[in-house]
């Protein structure tokens, strides 16, 4: 009997270890570093907007196909990404050349201007889709300040400063 309840303390002990292990891991991310859903900072921002608007299955399923319509293709890193491991590599090069960072963060501010147009274009035909309460409701939760929008801020350990 000792032996069975040792043999279940132990089960459950480690067990609480491996949950507790696995839940302190970071969020996964895709090649070259990327958060899956997108660049650097995730491509999820107008969808939280959206989901106060009560939207019907209609509007949904157009939403959607706007969204899969405009994803990138997922062949390999994107160009942000290859852009800025290639910057940084040169910057910490041991003899950096001066001409091809400048080169590479033009290229870098080019790519993410292009990324930025195609997110607002995504986002202007995803409002066509929206009545013009639902955009009233989505303009209300912008002018709100970040705060109020996700409540109160964590206090205590792992925080933000």
């Amino acid at each position: 009997m000792k032996r069975f309840a040792l043999s279940v303390v132990m089960t459950g002990v480690l067990g609480l270890a491996a949950y507790t292990f696995s839940g302190a891991q970071p969020p996964s991310r895709g090649p070259e570093g990327e958060r899956p859903w997108g660049g650097p900072g995730g491509g999820r921002g107008n969808l939280a907007l959206l989901r106060g608007a009560d939207l019907t299955e209609e509007q949904k399923a157009a939403i959607k196909a706007i969204r899969e319509a405009e994803q990138p293709t997922g062949d390999g890193p994107s160009v942000d990404a290859r852009l800025r491991r290639e910057l940084q590599a040169e910057v910490f090069a041991d003899s950096p050349d001066v001409q091809k960072i400048a080169s590479l963060q033009q290229q870098l501010a080019e790519s993410q201007s292009a990324r930025l147009a195609r997110q607002i274009a995504t986002d202007q035909k995803i409002a066509q889709v929206l009545t013009a309460e639902q955009r009233a409701k989505i303009r209300e939760r912008l002018a709100q300040a970040p705060s109020e929008r996700r409540g109160p801020r964590p206090q205590g350990q792992g925080a933000r400063r």
